[in-house]
C-alpha cells in the first residue's frame, strides 16, 4: 500500500462499508420500530371499531371523541348502512377498489370490498398518513446526521494520513543546508512521490557537488595566490633593502614578473568567476563572426609570438562565413586561452596554425602548435581547475576550465588531440544558434 491513492481508496472503502453497515441497521431499527406504533395505532382503532358493532349497546361507544383516523362502514344487500364506526361523519360510499377523493375540505383514500351482498369501506385522511411520514422522515435525520459526521471523521484522518508524507518530505527539505545535502530515502515515500523525491536528489547531488566544487576552487585559489603574492613580498623587501646594483635590479624585474604572473592569475579567476553557470541566463548574445574575432586576438597575440620567434598564422576554410549567435567577450576569450596557451607551450621557433572552417550546422575554430602536446590519458584532467602538466611553464591552470565551461554554455563542445606536427590540436566545435537562447542585439 506504497500509494497515496490506495490509502486514500481503503481508507474511504471501509469508511463506506463500516458506516453503510451501522446507518442500515440503525434505519432498519427505526424503520421498524415506527412501523410497529403505526400498526398497532390500526389495530387499535379497527379493535375499537369492532367493539362498537358487536360489543352490545354501542351506543355508550362515542368513538367521535377518540380522533381515530380510520373509518370503517359497512352496506347490506340493500345499500343499507348497516354499521359506521363513526355515525357522526358518514363517508360517502366509493366504488369497490382503491380510490381518493375529497371530502369536508380533505383527501382521503379509501378501500372498498363486495361479496355476497356485503359491502365493506375502510378510509382514513390522507394528511395522517402525511403526518405519519414527517415523523418519520424526522427520526431518519438522527442517522444521516450521524453518517455525515462518521465520513467525515474518516475523510479527514484518510487525508491526514495519505498526505502525510509530504509534510515529511516538507521537513526532510527543511533539514537540508550546505553542511547537509545527503539525498532522501526512497522507501519513505509513496509511489505517486518518487518523481518528486528522484528530481529533489538529482538536485541535492548536483547542489552537493557545486558546494565541493566552490570549496576546492576557494582551496586551489588561496594556494596558488599564496605563492605569488609571498614572492611579491621577498622581492619588494629585497629591492627595498639592497642599494643599486645588480641584486636590486632583479629584484626589481622578479617583482616585475610577480606582478604578472599575480595579475594574470587574477584575471583568470574573475573570468572563472564571471563564466559561473548560474549566470549564464545574463550574457550578452549577439551575431559574432569568429574568423573575424580570431583575427583580432592573432593581431593581439602577435607580439607574444613573435618575442619567441613562433610563426602564428590564420586559416579560413569554406566559403568565409564564421558567424554564430554568441556572446562576444566569452568567445575573445575562449581564442585568446587556446592561442595563450599555445605560445607559453611551443618552442622558439615553433609554428602556431588557428583555423575556422564553417558548414550549414556549426563552426569549428582549431588551435594547432608544434609544441609537446598532452598525453592522451591526461586530456580529461586538464580541463579541471588550478590542473597543470607541468611547473616549468608559467601559468595559472584555469585557462581550459574556463574555456570548456564557455563552450558548453554555447551547446558546443571541445576536444583535445595530437596535431599533424606531433603538437596539441584543441578544437572547439560551435552551433551557429545555440538552443534556449535568444539575439539580444
Amino acid at each position: 500500500m506504497n500509494s497515496i491513492l490506495t490509502r486514500l481508496l481503503a481508507w474511504q472503502i471501509g469508511t463506506l462499508i463500516v458506516t453503510a453497515a451501522f446507518i442500515t441497521a440503525l434505519t432498519y431499527q427505526l424503520t421498524w420500530s415506527e412501523f410497529s406504533r403505526d400498526r398497532d395505532l390500526s389495530l387499535e382503532q379497527v379493535a375499537w371499531a369492532v367493539m362498537r358493532h358487536h360489543g352490545m349497546h354501542p351506543e355508550i361507544y362515542d368513538l367521535s371523541q377518540r380522533h381515530l383516523s380510520i373509518i370503517s362502514q359497512v352496506w347490506d344487500a340493500d345499500g343499507r348502512l348497516v354499521f359506521a364506526s363513526r355515525p357522526d361523519l358518514p363517508m360517502p360510499r366509493q366504488k369497490p377498489g382503491l380510490s381518493t377523493f375529497e371530502w369536508q375540505g380533505e383527501e382521503w383514500h379509501a378501500t372498498v370490498v363486495s361479496d355476497r351482498g356485503v359491502t365493506v369501506q375502510v378510509g382514513n385522511q390522507a394528511n395522517a398518513r402525511a403526518l405519519w411520514f414527517r415523523e418519520f422522515g424526522a427520526s431518519l435525520i438522527v442517522p444521516f446526521s450521524v453518517l455525515v459526521i462518521i465520513m467525515g471523521s474518516f475523510i479527514a484522518i484518510a487525508a491526514t494520513q495519505a498526505f502525510q508524507p509530504l509534510r515529511q518530505l516538507r521537513q526532510e527539505i527543511q533539514r537540508r543546508n550546505p553542511e547537509f545535502l545527503s539525498p532522501l530515502s526512497r522507501s519513505q515515500y509513496p509511489d505517486e512521490m518518487l518523481v518528486i523525491v528522484d528530481a529533489l536528489n538529482d538536485m541535492l547531488t548536483r547542489l552537493d557537488q557545486a558546494f565541493l566544487a566552490r570549496q576546492r576552487f576557494i582551496a586551489d585559489a588561496a594556494h596558488e595566490l599564496r605563492t605569488p603574492l609571498t614572492a611579491l613580498q621577498l622581492n619588494a623587501d629585497i629591492a627595498l633593502g639592497e642599494p643599486e646594483g645588480r641584486t636590486r635590479d632583479e629584484a626589481l624585474e622578479n617583482l616585475r614578473r610577480g606582478v604578472e604572473r599575480a595579475t594574470h592569475l587574477v584575471n583568470q579567476l574573475l573570468h572563472l568567476a564571471r563564466f559561473d553557470p548560474q549566470f549564464a541566463a545574463q550574457r550578452h548574445w549577439s551575431t559574432v563572426d569568429l574568423a573575424e574575432l580570431a583575427k583580432t586576438e592573432i593581431i593581439e597575440h602577435d607580439v607574444l609570438a613573435a618575442a619567441k620567434q613562433i610563426d602564428l598564422g590564420l586559416a579560413v576554410d569554406g566559403d568565409g562565413d564564421g558567424c554564430i549567435e554568441g556572446d562576444r567577450e566569452a568567445l575573445r576569450i575562449v581564442l585568446s586561452n587556446l592561442i595563450d596557451n599555445a605560445i607559453r607551450y611551443t618552442p622558439a621557433g615553433g609554428c602556431i596554425d588557428v583555423r575556422v572552417a564553417g558548414d550549414a550546422g556549426t563552426v569549428t575554430i582549431t588551435v594547432e602548435d608544434d609544441g609537446p602536446g598532452i598525453p592522451a590519458e591526461e586530456r580529461e584532467r586538464v580541463f579541471e581547475a588550478f590542473c597543470r602538466l607541468t611547473s616549468s611553464i608559467p601559468g595559472s591552470g584555469l585557462g581550459l576550465a574556463i574555456t570548456r565551461e564557455i563552450v558548453r554554455q554555447h551547446r558546443g563542445r571541445i576536444t583535445l588531440d595530437t596535431a599533424p606536427g606531433g603538437g596539441l590540436a584543441a578544437a572547439v566545435e560551435l552551433p551557429r544558434k545555440p538552443a534556449n537562447h535568444i539575439r539580444t542585439s
